[in-house]
């Protein structure tokens, strides 16, 4: 042990201290870069060692999203502690949005699907497994939870998050951050801040909010992550915010999130971010100037070229034209995150605990996963569940057959996922399972669509799997072979919508089916809500199924024969039109119309002329095959801001089969001097409960639950008349 720093019995404090006085210019540089390698050269049996040499100054990081094996990243850390003055270890960064994108690791259901199952405990679980597949897979910092508000449908990104409402996304990026690091890997929370509300629906387009809206609706998740489930990353938004980028925003990236939040974590760019501050947002006038103001607003790593934090910006830090201050907080923060991290004492991989990824346990939380993200929607007649009597199914539909993951997925996944095709033939036999797909994603032939049509004439039950391409990543789309040879990807990063109508000939699919007679079942294979008003109207079992995971196949085949109750709710609000948007359920009182005549075609109207503006499926929305009923909802008369308010309420399971019911309390702020929301979700709670059980759920309310944002943009309680909702339950109290 030769210097201070090397010493793991000292306080991290004083080894960033010892380390930092040691660096030269270059190596505390080489700290605030990232290296990104070539998917080839990451998955080499051994890696070339030349890249590094040629490398040596950007090895702070190495991005690996490719499936490195133990010895390629052990073999990367000898050769950087053999290699280099101050034997720094490189931090290994990788991407965990539903599973750490590696071949070896559990691939669980996409962002809104963990949105869609309101349980923050079994995302603790998850995050916990994804915590322990990336800790043995050797990254140090993973580029998950996002937390974005997804407050417009058109946005592809939509199927990454945990849907449009800041609690529900609180408490389940809460739950993750804290699974996450219990296994001793940094969370990184994107896309901070405000990302989900982009102009148009256009990814990385302006966001458009005052002060006020940033405050209480986009600010809260980032702000919980960070103050209360302590995440070590964050990584900003491209996009900007009334006129800032905010990779160039100091006070976004300093003043808020260092200073209010109390963050001392690791902030990283997105990837070609301080580019863009000249390419796109034409910000700044050079690479150089880019990276400058990058620096100061608080970027601490740049990812995944150098462009910014280049050698001119180098050079005019050691000329004194940039504060070496700058510079030195930043790899302080980078140091600390290593030190915390024990890279300096074990910074491998662990190649027995490699083996033991996507273990038996796993898959069955993966399934479980799955289970509880579909969303029944509709189940006229129940006609759901199907019998395992049942003569013959038609299976029908783009996705039937045709895993779909999500983005943010590694290729190796789709040969182990369960697709619904194989589940149904394992569970009916492939002689009773009718397989035509109908068309494409996005295209597809009369022919193709006939033979649907004579497949569900033969069968007792048609089950159509519709929905989005989005297999992507590395600028290609896969996993869609259309007949024409067209492979068009619907949803994901920067596949974004101008409308909510299915994408080709789905609906003319759909509705030829439908003309046979044969029973319908919808399920939606989808990384966004679709307007499906006429299917609503039509079809007499709708369930939205997301992207539900490699084990989704089976778990969709359980809750469609009964085994499993479906428990899902709508993370986010279907809008009848892209003309409907914004669709949100939390908006301000006056938001949705003043004359309150809905609109039709048959009988025009108010508000709008010819339609209602309220959502298809709202948010929160989501039946079960038994019943539950709520009663003696309990809140106390009066009560006081500065105490605990407890709200009671009885739920009993009527029907005559088990399952999970999802208990959500909304709070109603009767008048307020700024103008209230009519209705926000403050509480959720998820209960299995057996026939006739009854269960006592309690919600404390407290003084963020109540509060607004006043004058000063300060959270402040007015006394007054609140409304709690709890079901079709409903009581008044007083604050005093």
């Amino acid at each position: 042990m030769q210097y201070p720093y090397q010493n793991p019995n000292l306080p991290v404090e004083e080894r960033v201290a010892d380390l930092l006085s040691r660096m030269t210019l270059e190596e505390k540089f080489t700290q605030m870069r990232l290296l990104r390698p070539k998917p080839a050269e990451c998955q080499a049996e051994h890696f070339d060692v030349t890249i590094l040499e040629t490398n040596s100054h950007r090895l702070g990081a190495i991005y690996n999203a490719s499936s490195m094996s133990a010895q390629v990243v052990r073999e990367i850390q000898d050769w950087v502690l053999e290699n280099t003055r101050l034997k720094i270890p490189v931090a290994f960064h990788g991407e965990s949005l539903h599973g750490v994108m590696h071949k070896n690791a559990t691939c669980f259901p996409q962002g809104v699907g963990l949105g869609a199952t309101f349980h923050p405990a079994l995302m603790e679980k998850i995050a916990t497994q994804i915590g322990k597949e990336a800790k043995a897979n050797g990254l140090s910092m993973t580029y998950a939870p996002n937390v974005d508000l997804s407050r417009d449908p058109r946005w592809g990104r939509v199927e990454e998050n945990y849907g449009e409402d800041p609690y529900l996304t609180s408490r389940l990026g809460v739950a993750y951050v804290k699974g996450l690091q219990s296994q001793g890997v940094a969370a990184c929370p994107k896309h901070y801040i405000a990302h989900g509300s982009p102009e148009g629906g256009i990814n990385l387009a302006p966001v458009h909010c005052g002060p006020r809206e940033f405050r209480e609706v986009m600010m809260v998740p980032f702000q919980k992550v960070i103050m209360e489930g302590k995440a070590m990353g964050i990584m900003p938004a491209y996009s900007e915010w009334d006129g800032s980028p905010v990779h160039a925003s100091r006070y976004l990236l300093t003043d808020l999130l260092r200073g209010e939040f109390g963050f001392t974590g690791v902030v990283v760019s997105d990837y070609g971010a301080i580019k863009m501050l000249n390419t796109f947002h034409k910000l700044a006038e050079t690479y150089t100037k880019a990276g400058e103001m990058a620096l100061y607003a608080g970027v601490d790593v740049e990812a995944p070229s150098v462009i910014g934090f280049n050698q001119e910006l180098q050079d005019k830090v050691a000329a004194g034209e940039v504060p070496m201050e700058w510079v030195d907080l930043a790899v302080s923060r980078v140091l600390r995150h290593k030190f915390a991290m024990g890279l300096f004492e074990n910074p491998y991989a662990d190649a027995q605990a490699m083996e033991e990824n996507r273990n038996e346990a796993a898959l069955e939380l993966a399934r479980q996963a799955a289970r509880e993200s579909l969303v029944l929607l509709k189940n006229e007649n129940n006609l759901l569940p199907l019998s395992d009597s049942v003569g013959k199914v038609a299976l029908i539909g783009p996705n039937a057959d045709n895993p779909q993951l999500g983005g943010y997925t590694v290729r190796e996944a789709i040969e182990h996922t369960v697709t619904l095709r194989t589940a149904l033939q394992e569970r009916l036999g492939a002689e009773r399972v009718l397989f035509a797909r109908g068309c494409g994603t996005a295209s597809g032939s009369d022919a193709q669509i006939q033979e649907a049509v004579e497949a569900a004439k033969q069968a007792d039950v048609a089950i159509l799997v519709m929905g989005d391409n989005s297999n992507y990543y590395g600028g290609i789309g896969w996993g869609d072979a259309e007949l024409d040879g067209k492979v068009a990807v619907t949803c994901g990063e920067g596949f974004d919508s101008h409308t909510l109508e299915l994408p080709g000939r789905q609906q003319e699919l759909i509705r030829a089916i439908h003309a046979t007679g044969t029973p319908v079942v919808l399920v939606m294979e989808t990384g966004r809500p679709y307007a499906i008003s006429w299917e609503k109207e039509n079809i007499p079992a709708i369930m939205q199924a997301w992207y539900p995971g490699e084990q989704g196949g089976y778990a969709l085949a359980e809750t469609l024969f009964g085994d499993n109750n479906p428990s899902g709710r709508l993370p986010i609000s279907f809008p009848r039109s892209a003309g409907h948007i914004p669709s949100f359920y939390n908006h301000k009182t006056s938001a949705r119309g003043f004359y309150k005549v809905r609109g039709s075609k048959e009988n025009p109207g108010r508000d709008y002329v010819f339609e209602t503006p309220d959502p298809l499926f709202g948010f929160g929305e989501g039946l079960s095959y038994t019943t539950f009923a709520y009663s003696d909802l309990t809140v106390p008369q009066t009560g006081s801001a500065s105490e605990p308010i407890k709200v009671q309420v009885t739920v009993e399971n009527t029907g005559d089969r088990a399952g999970y019911e999802v208990v959500q309390l909304y709070l109603t702020d009767c008048f307020c001097r700024i103008t209230p929301f009519v209705r926000q979700l403050k509480g959720v709670e998820k209960i299995w409960l057996e026939p006739g059980q009854k269960q006592i759920v309690e919600f404390t309310l407290g003084f963020e639950d109540l509060a607004f944002i006043n004058e000063k943009m300060e959270q402040e309680v007015e006394p007054g008349e609140f409304i709690v909702r709890i079901a079709d339950q409903q009581a008044t109290f007083q604050i005093l």
